[in-house]
């Protein structure tokens, strides 16, 4: 793959217009894309799949840092000795929502469930690799990290600042908001951070 990468296509073809990226700015511009996607389009499956792939672009890239993508969870489990066919198991049922998007067979009837807060969690997951991993961050993962901190803050139970975490989600709105109200107020913050950027 990156041998092809490496071919002067754009030098051999001069009239068709490239676009020339690195694994760092497709990372950027398929986790954007996600936000965007969740927040203005209130379409998560389709987040759901640039963000998945931006996430095993980074676990690739980070060479197995517990802090990147999945990587925690497969730690966790050697940790723990579990059995390499249960790990398996495990990671099949972590990516099959992403799989099931991408892979097709012939059946046209067969339908999947798709876990709104699964598909937040791997847009969160994948801003926060994304940070870690190149030690930058952009206005959209900016904005959606803080709002999704509030919109969730059960799934910091053990956060000392708990109880802070929960008084800026009820000043926000966010407390016990549906996934369309996060998705307005999402759109109102990203607005603000984009006005700021701009001027």
């Amino acid at each position: 793959m990156d041998q092809r990468a490496a071919l002067p296509l754009a030098e051999e073809n001069p009239d068709i217009e490239y676009l020339r990226l690195n694994r760092q700015a497709i990372c950027e511009r398929e986790i954007n894309a996600a936000i965007r996607l969740f927040l203005i389009d209130e379409d998560p499956i389709s987040a759901h799949v640039l963000a998945s792939a931006a996430t095993h672009i980074m676990e690739a890239i980070g060479k197995g840092r517990d802090d990147v993508g999945l990587n925690s969870v497969r730690a966790m489990l050697k940790d723990a000795e579990v059995p390499p066919d249960l790990e398996h198991e495990v990671f099949a049922g972590l990516r099959h929502s992403y799989n099931f998007l991408k892979h097709s067979s012939s059946d046209l009837t067969v339908e999947n469930d798709f876990s709104v807060d699964y598909i937040v969690m791997t847009i969160y997951g994948a801003a926060h690799s994304y940070k870690l991993l190149f030690e930058t961050t952009t206005a959209e993962m900016r904005v959606f990290n803080a709002i999704v901190q509030a919109w969730r803050p059960q799934w910091w139970q053990h956060d000392p600042n708990l109880d802070g975490k929960i008084a800026v989600a009820r000043q926000m709105g966010l407390l016990g908001a549906t996934r369309l109200e996060f998705c307005e107020i999402g759109r109102r913050y990203l607005k603000r951070e984009w006005d700021q950027e701009g001027s």
